[in-house]
């Protein structure tokens, strides 16, 4: 009995002592995009039929090459079964090819599929992309699934 007489005291000094905590999750609103790193949002258009949200949505990176002035796919994400909006972040980890690194003006596409078996869901795919370059380390960016692409 004589030790529950000095747990007010134990809890003052605990609290005193350990620092405060202030919640289990942290922020994640992006503020500016550190170098190297590409964040950003794609949502939804009202066009693309609500049976997609059971498809896959792809995030990808293309930047022209050094020896070719064509855009290539140099990083990618995926997000299976999205929930709309969705926020990405792209960084060095997510380049798929060796020896490039995420720096520069770049393109990016975000492309919703679904292959779908059943007769009563049909496949399709819609996409939607940056309206030009945008810069690695620059502000957020925002894209709009909205146009169906030819397969």
């Amino acid at each position: 009995m004589r030790a529950w007489k000095n747990m007010p005291g134990l809890l003052l000094t605990l609290l005193l002592v350990l620092p405060p905590v202030a919640g289990c999750s942290k922020e994640t609103t992006p503020a500016a995009n550190q170098s190297g790193v590409l964040t950003g949002t794609v949502r939804l258009g009202s066009s693309v039929p609500l049976w997609m949200l059971h498809g896959t949505m792809t995030v990808i990176v293309y930047m022209k090459g050094t020896t070719s002035p064509a855009y290539l796919p140099v990083a990618i994400s995926e997000f299976y079964h999205p929930v709309f909006p969705v926020g990405f972040r792209i960084t060095q980890k997510n380049v798929r090819l060796s020896g490039i690194d995420l720096k520069g003006n770049v393109r990016i596409v975000a492309r919703l599929s679904l292959e779908s078996p059943s007769p009563l869901v049909s496949s399709g795919e819609y996409t939607g992309m940056t309206p030009g370059e945008v810069p690695v380390g620059g502000p957020p960016v925002t894209l709009t699934i909205d146009h169906p692409s030819s397969r």
